[in-house]
């Protein structure tokens, strides 16, 4: 996966759409526990599905930026948010 990422650009596009289908699952398989406040997983979901579609852009050649709008540029403030929900949750349970 990571393959060529210090060689070429070319080489580090499919590890970072790789890279971000990683992120995608992830944050998705986190955000499922019923431990969580429903608005944490649903934030979450909506932030996996945004990371999904702009790893779907990438493997379909599309040059996507960090600021390209609206893929990733969205995504971003999602995942933030739930990462504050997790620590809310874990915070409130100590």
């Amino acid at each position: 996966m990571l393959s060529g990422t210090a060689t070429t650009l070319e080489g580090s596009v499919p590890s970072f759409a790789a890279g971000m289908a990683l992120w995608s699952a992830a944050l998705l398989l986190t955000s499922a526990p019923k431990e969580f406040a429903i608005w944490v997983r649903v934030v979450g979901v909506i932030g996996s599905l945004l990371f999904a579609i702009t790893a779907g852009r990438i493997f379909w050649g599309e040059q996507v930026l960090p600021t390209s709008s609206p893929f990733p540029f969205f995504a971003y403030p999602f995942l933030v948010v739930t990462f504050v929900g997790w620590i809310w949750t874990l915070l409130k349970a100590a």
